[in-house]
């Protein structure tokens, strides 16, 4: 399976037709612009970075990171620190871990890049999460931007629930079960939806309280 170009505007137009919550965001917080990255290890080493902290945060470690192994990350580039050698570029110890483990998987050629981008959702993200320190979220986030996957959903997401619950008028932030319920209204495009959603999120916090 080859990727095929990811149709933004077209998703976008068409969730909107679709769906009143979409049109509300999108008219209130305007239209997200795609994530797209070159696919390989770069895309998924800084995935792994950006676990668990801000956008702004996840950029300047990986900004850190990328100098401090000399301004390429490469997986021969990273083995050649070890894990307490890799901190000091800003990792945390868990990561500095599970960024050495992808870079020796990829170099021994136990994950296979190049094959996981020919390989349907499930099958991508059960090839990925077989390497320590990648779980659904970052295998998700790196078939949404790296590999042009369309319907992805990642659950897991904290700010997505929250994006939802503001978005939707829930009772509560949806757990990760609930959200993958809400989340089949907009497949095939819950890749685009969920962009939408992060970026009505981040809209709701920063308008003024009426």
């Amino acid at each position: 399976m080859s990727r095929a170009p990811v149709d933004h505007e077209t998703a976008l137009a068409r969730l909107a037709r679709k769906c009143r919550h979409m049109r509300r965001a999108l008219a209130e917080a305007g239209s997200p612009p795609p994530r797209v990255r070159r696919p390989g290890f770069a895309a998924l080493a800084r995935i792994i970075v950006e676990q668990q902290v801000s956008v702004a945060a996840g950029a300047a470690i990986w900004a850190k990171f990328e100098a401090g192994v000399g301004g390429s990350a490469t997986p021969a580039a990273v083995l050649a620190f070890d894990e307490e050698e890799l901190r000091p570029f800003g990792l945390s110890r868990p990561k500095a871990r599970y960024i050495r483990a992808l870079a020796e998987s990829v170099a021994s050629g136990t994950l296979d890049l190049d094959r996981v981008d020919g390989l349907p959702d499930a099958e991508a993200i059960a090839e990925l999460t077989a390497v320590k320190g990648i779980g659904r979220w970052t295998a998700e986030i790196y078939l949404m931007f790296a590999l042009g996957r369309m319907d992805l959903w990642p659950a897991l997401d904290l700010a997505l629930a929250e994006g939802a619950y503001r978005l939707m008028g829930l009772d509560g932030r949806p757990d990760p079960k609930t959200l993958d319920e809400i989340g089949r209204r907009w497949s095939p495009h819950r890749s685009t939806a969920a962009l939408v959603i992060w970026r009505y999120y981040a809209y709701s916090r920063q308008k003024p309280a009426s």
